[in-house]
């Protein structure tokens, strides 16, 4: 599996999670609450995720559940040399790196740093060989 097909993979589960809704006016608050089973005074009953987004209580276990296996995934995944160029050349054209020719921003995406690039044994070169295929995207 490569990067995009993981991205797209957890995209789905993430949009097939039952019980989150998103809401920026009144309106959709209420027929969000609606969705989930509840009645907009039912705010005893969710979270708020920030950025509009609201989580069942009972659900919320399993939403950070889901999350760590997304993490722990792509933590394992990016410890693969051919799924780390992958992932680094996505993310670096994603940044626009061909314009900024800053790989910060490409690396936060995965929570690491240039450093942590530094520390991986095939992490220079791959970032090496990413930055190069990034610029040729331009």
């Amino acid at each position: 599996m490569n990067y995009q097909e993981m991205k797209r993979e957890q995209e789905k589960e993430l949009s097939d999670f039952e019980g989150i809704f998103y809401a920026f006016s009144d309106k959709q608050f209420n027929e969000g609450m609606v969705e989930v089973g509840l009645v907009a005074s039912d705010t005893d009953k969710i979270y708020s995720l920030g950025a509009g987004g609201y989580i069942l209580k009972e659900k919320s276990e399993a939403f950070h559940t889901m999350f760590k296996k997304f993490s722990d995934r792509m933590e394992t995944a990016l410890k693969d040399k051919d799924f780390l160029l992958d992932a680094l050349t996505y993310e670096l054209c994603n940044h626009e790196y061909c314009i900024t020719c800053d790989v910060d921003e490409a690396l936060n995406a995965f929570g690491l740093t240039v450093e942590g690039i530094q520390a991986l044994d095939f992490g220079v070169e791959v970032l090496s060989v990413a930055r190069a295929e990034a610029m040729k995207s331009c």
